[in-house]
C-alpha cells in the first residue's frame, strides 16, 4: 500500500469510529482514531503493538496508559482517559458529548483568542487540550501542568470554561448568540474579548481598548466575577485612577447592560 493509500486509508477508518461503537474496533480504528481523531500521531506504534482492539482500549486504566504505552503526560493521558470514557456512555446509546467537537487545534486557537489569552497557545497546543479536558481543569491544573501562575488567567479561563459548561459546550449554541449581539450591547456573557473591545471603543472609550490584549477579559468575567468590579475593570483598562468623571462613566455603560435570564 502506497503512503497515498495508507493515508487514506487511515482516515476512512478513522470515519468509522465516529459511527462504529468503540467495543467493535478492530486495530486499525484504533490507531486512526489516535491518529486521526485524538491528534495523537507519537502514540501510534506503542498503540499498534501494544491495543489491538477497541474492547482492550475501553479498559485501559492511567497505569496501563502511562507504563504500557510510554505515555509520560498526565494531560495527554487524561485527554484519552476522557474520551474512552466519553465513547463508553455513548455505547448506552447517550450519544457523545459535544464537547468531542471541540479539538485542541480549535481550544489553543480559536478558544484562547476569543478568551483574550493567546499568549498560553502553545502550552495548550503541547498539551493537546480539547473539549473534554477542558471540562476537567482546575486552577490545580492550570498552575501545576499548564504553567499558568497569574490568578486572573486562571479565573478568566475557568469562567471562559464554565459558560461552555452552561451551553453544554454546543459551539454552534455559542455562535449562534455571539452573532445575536455581535451589533447590539445585549447578552454579554457570551461576548469574546474581541467584542468587549469593540463595546469599549462604541462608549467612547476607545484610547484605552486596546489594554485589554492579552488580559483574559471576556463577558463571562463581566457577569460571573463579582470580584471584577469598575474599579477592577478601569485598571485593566488603564484608566488613570484619578480620573473619576471616566470611572463613572464605565460604572454607568456596564449598568446599561443587559443580562438575559
Amino acid at each position: 500500500m502506497s503512503d497515498g493509500e495508507e493515508h487514506l486509508d487511515r482516515l476512512q477508518q478513522a470515519e468509522l469510529t465516529r459511527t462504529t461503537c468503540m467495543s467493535l474496533w478492530r486495530a486499525g480504528a484504533v490507531q486512526a482514531w489516535m491518529e486521526v481523531v485524538m491528534g495523537m500521531p507519537m502514540y501510534i506504534q506503542a498503540c499498534s503493538e501494544n491495543v489491538k482492539s477497541g474492547k482492550v482500549l475501553l479498559g485501559l486504566t492511567d497505569e496501563d496508559l502511562e507504563l504500557g504505552l510510554g505515555i509520560g503526560n498526565p494531560i495527554h493521558r487524561r485527554k484519552i482517559r476522557l474520551a474512552i470514557e466519553d465513547y463508553r456512555r455513548a455505547e448506552g446509546e447517550q450519544g457523545l458529548s459535544k464537547a468531542t467537537e471541540m479539538d485542541h487545534h480549535w481550544v489553543s486557537t480559536s478558544w484562547l483568542s476569543d478568551v483574550g489569552l493567546p499568549q498560553y497557545c502553545q502550552t495548550f497546543q503541547t498539551h493537546l487540550v480539547d473539549g473534554r479536558v477542558l471540562n476537567s481543569l482546575s486552577r490545580r491544573d492550570l498552575e501545576k501542568f499548564l504553567n499558568i501562575s497569574d490568578h486572573f488567567h486562571q479565573t478568566s479561563i475557568l469562567l471562559a470554561i464554565q459558560l461552555l459548561q452552561m451551553l453544554g459546550f454546543d459551539k454552534e449554541a455559542l455562535q449562534a448568540r455571539r452573532t445575536k449581539c455581535e451589533h447590539q450591547n445585549w447578552d454579554p456573557i457570551v461576548w469574546t474579548c474581541h467584542r468587549v473591545m469593540k463595546w469599549i471603543r462604541n462608549i467612547d472609550l476607545e484610547e484605552f481598548a486596546d489594554n485589554l490584549q492579552g488580559k483574559g477579559i471576556h463577558g463571562a468575567v463581566i457577569t460571573l466575577d463579582q470580584s471584577f468590579d469598575t474599579e477592577a475593570f478601569a485598571k485593566a483598562l488603564g484608566i488613570p485612577s484619578n480620573k473619576h468623571m471616566l470611572q463613572r462613566h464605565l460604572f454607568e455603560e456596564i449598568k446599561l447592560l443587559s443580562v438575559p435570564l
